[in-house]
């Protein structure tokens, strides 16, 4: 298993897409900020869940999601610290 695949899953277990878990990896491992519309939906809990993985992990990252109701979408956000 990749260190790419081993991030992804650890983003997967706590309920990001496995679309949203990829981007977040290449985040990671590119050392790139990087924004993105989705349609997956995002909740507070998995958010929590995700800055826990982050903080974990070191991985140096700002996560945040806005979302647009009126389109089921979420745009989210990821800066490199």
């Amino acid at each position: 298993m990749t260190k790419a695949d081993q991030i992804i899953a650890e983003f997967v277990n706590v309920g990001v897409s496995e679309h949203d878990a990829q981007v977040l990896a290449d985040c990671i491992i590119t050392r790139k900020s990087c924004s993105w519309v989705s349609t997956e939906d995002v909740n507070n809990k998995m958010l929590k869940d995700v800055d826990h993985v982050i903080e974990k992990n070191n991985y140096g990252l700002s996560v945040k999601v806005d979302s647009i109701p009126t389109r089921s979408k979420f745009i989210w956000d990821v800066k490199v610290l």
